[in-house]
């Protein structure tokens, strides 16, 4: 008769232990409550902070349109407790993309249509509020202002009155309004970065001899005006967070016994403090800013830290390269901090809370540190000091994931055309990513790969350089991907020709063959003294004390400061204006940086005439002959696609597709986009 009427209660998880994810991760995934009336509770600890855009989640009223609703809401969907929206003010400050949320547009009701579908996920929702104050662009010709006076970026900044303070006092009021309205659960204040309100809370900038300025009681003055003015808008029923620096990472700047003593004065009208560090005052505090290659994971602990131990009650969170479970796991565990935000690797991959929950680590994607998502193909054509390169895209990107700004529209641009066979060859970045995103759709994949392993040009030499360990995880992070999946067959030491191909009678042929390394036509390039920059690892035990790097690029800097770490006398030679010109403004500080520490000599402008068995003969900017003596000579000259080889597979299929360096050397961020493009397009 079964148990209807017995009176028992079904044995449901009674005995069952704890989740995994629980066992191994149990403070990652402990709920948060936060606010004074317990108003907020997060259903774990890992949150994603402020992401924005440049243009293209919003309309031309700068209100939230259908993709930026797909592009918030990926991250819920993913697993994340919180996301975060930026909003500028003034309105019209000058960054593209960023949200408007008042009367004049309604803004706040086309907010509404991403509240709804975050919420059903159980994910909360933070509106970010900041003044760029001098970092302004220079479009909109709003006065620059901030605490003090002084030239920035070439343009003179003006000392704030306190007419000024109640003026934007007014406009932060206003904006906590108008995200209360439009269905935030909290509030973030941004008080970090060289922003208006760091630039009064950081000796660095605060010059003032006021009430505004001097003790930190004083440089708290105005930031904490601000606070109050909100909470008696939005009352008690709102979280407010404040995003500070726990350090601004720069002499003569906020240190974490100072960012301590800020947050005391502050907790009375505030329910989390958000810890991070860097300024856009500095150039080189903005690598830690946003941490590059060379930056320690979870970097600014040393901040959240000093806040704990100074009895801030209200939970510390921390943000900076913690991008690993195990990382976050230990930080909460030790009571390092109460949450973790995480922004870089939510970017690279949105999935990151479900991975780890389903215990699928492995299947991260993880982010690389490159900060193309920051400064790349967007600000670097609005501004000549901020990147080298014009190829602004003025969208949000990712290296390493392809979907990431215009996903959604993306995946509607493709559809599915029937089952095929198809070949891929070449087991670089590119070739996987398209024998993936090809196997993803239902196609049946061949993998070929001339050499006995995979990952193309990341397995030639980032495995030597101890900053360049997110590169060597990417390459296992694909053939992780390339293994597992069911439609894919791997063939290695398979060195295919047309012929091959053509008899196969493959549906599809994507062809990711890469490139060489360009050799220049320099006399002496021959002599025995010359090493390419590929083969420097294996030839390290016969090289000489002095090295004479020919090619400035990033390859060339990366190796100069390897082997100068390693005790040589390192000088680069490069020929174009400035080193590393493809690199993103925060690495090339970054390489600055450690090129300096180590001594390592760069020379632009100079052009390389000939190699001798002493030396490198060139001539400088003025034509001047020059010569710089070498025991070792390194060639770093970049690569060129291997086109030949690409073009003799044309016709072997009715779809042939090129993908990655073979259509012309670039980068990660190429290889992905174009394998992804190519194992969709089929």
């Amino acid at each position: 008769m079964g148990n209807a009427g017995s009176g028992r209660k079904p044995n449901i998880g009674r005995n069952s232990m704890k989740p995994l994810y629980k066992e191994k991760y149990p403070h990652v995934f402990a709920p948060l409550t936060v606010g004074k009336k317990g108003q907020v509770t997060f259903k774990h600890r890992i949150m994603v902070p402020p992401i924005g855009s440049q243009g293209d989640i919003v309309d031309s009223h700068h209100r939230l349109n259908r993709d930026g609703v797909e592009f918030y809401t990926h991250w819920a969907r993913g697993g994340a407790a919180c996301i975060t929206v930026p909003m500028e003010i003034p309105a019209n400050g000058g960054h593209r993309g960023d949200l408007v949320l008042d009367d004049e547009v309604d803004g706040f009701i086309y907010m509404h249509n991403l509240q709804r579908p975050v919420h059903m996920y159980g994910t909360k929702t933070l509106c970010e509020i900041y003044h760029a104050g001098c970092c302004m662009l220079p479009w909109p010709g709003y006065d620059l202002i901030s605490s003090s006076a002084f030239m920035y970026n070439g343009r003179m900044v003006r000392e704030m009155t306190e007419e000024d303070m109640e003026d934007v006092a007014k406009m932060y009021v206003t904006a906590a309004a108008d995200a209360k309205r439009a269905g935030f659960d909290a509030i973030m204040l941004h008080y970090g970065h060289g922003w208006l309100m760091n630039n009064f809370l950081s000796p660095l900038s605060n010059h003032r001899t006021d009430a505004y300025g001097g003790s930190v009681e004083n440089r708290v003055r105005f930031p904490l005006m601000v606070i109050k003015r909100i909470r008696e808008v939005v009352g008690d029923s709102m979280v407010i967070e404040i995003r500070m620096n726990g350090n601004d990472r720069a002499e003569g700047g906020i240190t974490p016994e100072d960012a301590a003593q800020q947050a005391l004065i502050m907790e009375e009208y505030v329910d989390m403090f958000h810890v991070s560090c860097g300024t856009r005052l500095d150039a080189h505090a903005r690598p830690k800013m946003h941490p590059t290659c060379f930056v320690t994971p979870g970097h600014n602990v040393d901040g959240s830290v000093a806040l704990k131990k100074a009895g801030v009650k209200k939970p510390v969170g921390v943000i900076g390269s913690v991008h690993s479970p195990e990382l976050a796991e230990s930080i909460l565990a030790e009571g390092k901090a109460d949450y973790i935000l995480m922004a870089r690797q939510a970017i690279a991959d949105p999935e990151w809370v479900n991975k780890v929950r389903a215990g699928r680590g492995k299947d991260i994607r993880p982010c690389i540190h490159c900060d193309f998502c920051v400064d790349g193909g967007r600000r670097n054509a609005l501004t000549t000091e901020v990147t080298i390169l014009n190829d602004a895209t003025f969208d949000n990107r990712c290296s390493v994931n392809p979907l990431v700004g215009q996903g959604s529209a993306r995946v509607r641009a493709f559809r599915f055309n029937g089952r095929k066979r198809v070949a891929v060859i070449g087991g670089g970045i590119a070739g996987m990513q398209a024998a993936i995103s090809a196997a993803d759709k239902g196609h049946d994949v061949t993998l070929f790969e001339k050499r006995a392993f995979l990952g193309g040009q990341t397995a030639i030499y980032p495995e030597h350089l101890w900053f360049k360990k997110e590169i060597l995880a990417l390459r296992e992070y694909f053939i992780h991907q390339v293994r597992q999946r069911e439609g894919i067959k791997i063939l290695l030491e398979s060195e295919v020709t047309a012929n091959m191909i053509s008899e196969a009678n493959y549906d599809a042929v994507i062809v990711a063959v890469g490139a060489e390394q360009a050799v220049p036509p320099i006399p002496g390039i021959d002599g025995k003294n010359v090493v390419m920059a590929w083969d420097v690892f294996s030839n390290e035990d016969k090289m000489g004390e002095n090295i004479v790097v020919v090619g400035g690029g990033s390859v060339g800097c990366e190796l100069g400061i390897s082997l100068a770490e390693k005790g040589r006398k390192v000088t680069i030679l490069e020929m174009g204006h400035f080193f590393a010109p493809k690199s993103e403004i925060a690495e090339r500080m970054s390489l600055e940086e450690h090129m300096v520490k180590n001594g390592v000599q760069v020379h632009v402008d100079c052009l390389c005439t000939e190699i001798t068995p002493e030396g490198v003969a060139g001539k400088d900017k003025d034509g001047r002959e020059v010569f710089f003596k070498a025991d070792t000579v390194i060639i770093s000259a970049g690569s060129r696609p291997l086109a030949e080889l690409r073009d003799s597979f044309r016709g072997t299929a009715f779809d042939v597709i090129n993908a990655g360096d073979c259509m012309g050397p670039a980068n990660i961020r190429n290889a992905t986009d174009t394998g992804w493009c190519a194992g969709n397009v089929i």
